[in-house]
């Protein structure tokens, strides 16, 4: 990396497409097997948005404890874990240059809030061990475009940071991805949200932040804090 300027089901009646799709296509001679190929095609698009309407409408509940997250919130400031994120986030390549996160089992809206023009609704999952898994995620509605600020925990960086979990703060914009806290342990919602106004607000000082620019061969470092990384 080079250093830059510091469940529902859905079901449809296959006799009933079939004839649908006859008729749009004029009656004309189509074989069997194309009008069940359709079928399938739209049975499975039909399904996908009812699974994904199902998934957003779930993590639209609001959450029925609080409050949220049970740590200490301290934050940890050790080069090496943040290092370790951003070197598998380069692995991915440049058309994949996205922070990935196994997909929770739960998820609920905390709040939604605003930070000057912006509008902000909050999402938690309990936290879950693994390689990469969510726990906060932010939707920053913005009028020129909209952008999520995720918190995540991160096995690996936990594994190499030599004691304690590390969860880290991003928010992807713009094609760049910053960093801006690491915590010890799973931070309380306070914590995180108070982070989270200042990134929208722009105060918020990056610890590292990293882009892929269009055809090089490898990411680069745009912003490194050797004030505060260790």
């Amino acid at each position: 990396m080079d250093v830059a300027h510091l469940n529902g089901s859905a079901s449809l009646d296959a006799a009933q497409t079939r004839g649908a799709l006859s008729g749009i296509l004029g009656g004309g001679f189509i074989s069997s097997g194309f009008l069940l190929l359709m079928a399938s095609f739209v049975v499975g698009a039909y399904t996908a948005r009812v699974q994904a309407m199902e998934a957003e409408a779930a993590s639209s509940v609001a959450c029925s404890t609080q409050p949220i997250g049970t740590g200490t919130s301290r934050q940890r400031f050790e080069s090496t874990a943040l290092m370790t994120v951003a070197a598998d986030l380069e692995s991915q390549g440049e058309a994949d240059f996205h922070l990935k996160y196994d997909q929770p089992t739960a998820e609920c809206l905390v709040e939604s809030f605003a930070v000057s023009d912006a509008r902000v609704p909050a999402r938690y999952s309990p936290w879950e061990k693994g390689l990469s898994t969510l726990t906060y995620r932010f939707l920053v509605q913005r009028p020129t475009g909209s952008s999520e600020v995720l918190v995540v925990y991160s096995g690996m960086a936990s594994f190499v940071s030599g004691g304690g979990y590390v969860f880290h703060v991003s928010e992807e914009r713009d094609g760049v991805v910053s960093w801006y806290a690491m915590y010890r342990d799973d931070p309380a919602y306070t914590a995180v949200k108070s982070l989270v106004q200042d990134i929208v607000a722009g105060t918020a000082k990056p610890l590292l932040a990293v882009r892929w620019p269009k055809g090089a061969k490898k990411a680069e470092v745009v912003v490194y804090d050797t004030k505060r990384l260790k």
